[in-house]
């Protein structure tokens, strides 16, 4: 066979396999597997036992066409194996990505997998990086379970997947990252063709396993009672176990009780979104593992304005290291123009943000209510507080002052003006901290924060008023 035909071949079987089968179905068993086409002959190599004699019992028929077809001859011979695994430090583990990065399983090598090196700590994930990294080492048994939770894009997955890499690569444990998903995905599998021996042992018999997106289960109660039996034997056995989820173990709605409690027998660490010493210390290594080179004024900028995640900041970085060649032509590194250029144009849709937002934004985060706050108390916290609305008012709406004096309940617009000048002066200073709460924060942090809350109010208020405009459709 012409060896420059070969990749057309493969192609032509997946394609045909995945429309045969649906997409879901050939995700789960045939994209992680590897084809090595011969004369009239193709080797198949499943990631797991399990996917191969899935492979060979249920989707024979299948597989037989589509290489019937891509070969043009029905005389074709196929073996389905399992992919050779070089050693125990470097198992090879199916990891279905997240839907954000890939809807396709890949195959992921411990080498492959994020490391503590890569992560960068700040007060917002300190607990939770300290407690991953006792995990990784053999002292972790002792708050087994870790379990890590915070909202999506803040490092739980980096962190889960550091604990594994180090736990392999430096004592040689048997480990193994996967999403509850996966998880859930293979259960059923196991459960249908009564292969549950194979299904277990792959799981009960590790030194470490790491489940991401626990919170996938809920619901689930065949599959959370076997994850509940799989934690407890893997832990009898002295495996350390590590949790993910986007919620704290006793908020997941619909979690066995046995479930959330064997969660939090251990340790729990929250990561919270990441401050802005914390951000722009991830701007700073992500610009020099890209290869951008950004001024303090852009860092500081772009650290103003990505506050919801980590994965907003990489997108960023990504998208201005895929135009620095052309902003770059006439200046030695990216300035606060160039990153302005860049954001704005990503942002293709722009959501209006009205007076509303930014008050209800605030009361939410102030603990008080809206008649306070455009009520006549002169109390030091209320004042800051109104202050803050005028200044975000100002900055992210088109209102006049007067307009802005309506809406806080002033009758003078210059006690507006005022305002929005005191927190302009205070941004530009060195930043005092302000209680909130239980908590004192730097005024810097709190617009930012409040800014990003209020554009994700403003997109959520408009997309909800846009599907009530909709037409219902009708179904027959």
């Amino acid at each position: 066979m012409d060896q420059a035909n070969i990749p057309i071949i493969e192609q032509q079987v997946r394609a045909s396999l995945n429309q045969s089968m649906g997409k879901r179905p050939y995700n789960m068993w045939f994209a992680g597997t590897t084809f090595d086409c011969g004369d009239n002959e193709v080797h198949i190599h499943a990631a797991t036992p399990l996917a191969a004699g899935w492979i060979r019992d249920r989707f024979s028929a299948q597989l037989t066409k589509a290489l019937q077809d891509a070969y043009g001859n029905e005389d074709i011979r196929y073996t389905v194996g399992v992919q050779e695994q070089t050693s125990q430090k470097e198992d090879v583990q199916p990891v279905l990505v997240s839907s954000q990065q890939t809807q396709r399983p890949v195959i992921k090598r411990v080498r492959q997998l994020l490391g503590f090196d890569e992560f960068v700590v700040g007060q917002c994930n300190a607990l939770a990086c300290a407690a991953a990294k006792e995990m990784s080492s053999s002292g972790g048994l002792s708050i087994s379970p870790l379990f890590i939770h915070g909202v999506c894009g803040v490092g739980k997955t980096h962190l889960l997947q550091a604990i594994c890499k180090h736990a392999a690569q430096a004592e040689g444990s048997k480990v193994r990252y996967i999403t509850a998903e996966q998880f859930t995905n293979e259960f059923i599998a196991s459960s249908r063709c009564g292969d549950f021996a194979r299904f277990r042992n792959r799981y009960r018999t590790l030194d470490l396993l790491a489940i991401d997106d626990v919170h996938f289960v809920a619901s689930k109660k065949k599959t959370q009672e076997e994850l509940l039996h799989t934690l407890d034997a893997a832990g009898l056995r002295g495996a350390r176990l590590v949790l993910a989820s986007d919620e704290d173990p006793r908020q997941i709605k619909q979690l066995n009780r046995a479930l959330a409690n064997r969660f939090v027998a251990g340790m729990i660490a929250e990561i919270s979104r990441p401050d802005r010493e914390t951000r722009k210390q991830i701007i700073a290594k992500l610009s020099l593992v890209k290869g951008i080179t950004l001024t303090e004024g852009a860092i500081d900028h772009l650290a103003s304005q990505a506050v919801g995640s980590v994965r907003e900041i990489e997108g960023v970085m990504t998208r201005l290291k895929a135009v620095s060649g052309l902003l770059m032509k006439n200046e030695s590194c990216l300035g606060i123009d160039s990153v302005q250029q860049v954001m704005k144009s990503s942002n293709t849709v722009h959501t209006q943000v009205s007076m509303n937002d930014v008050i209800e934004a605030v009361c939410k985060r102030a603990a008080i209510t809206s008649n306070e706050l455009r009520g006549r108390s002169r109390a030091t916290t209320v004042v800051f507080w109104r202050s803050v609305s005028a200044y975000l008012g100002r900055s992210m709406t088109n209102m006049s002052y007067p307009e802005l004096a309506q809406a806080l309940g002033r009758k003078n617009h210059s006690t507006v003006h005022a305002a929005v000048k005191r927190i302009t002066e205070e941004l530009q200073s060195e930043s005092p901290k302000q209680k909130c709460g239980s908590e004192h924060i730097e005024i810097r942090e709190l617009v930012d924060q409040l800014t990003w809350a209020i554009r994700n109010h403003a997109q959520s208020s408009s997309t909800k008023a846009r599907a009530r405009k909709e037409p219902a459709r009708i179904t027959r």
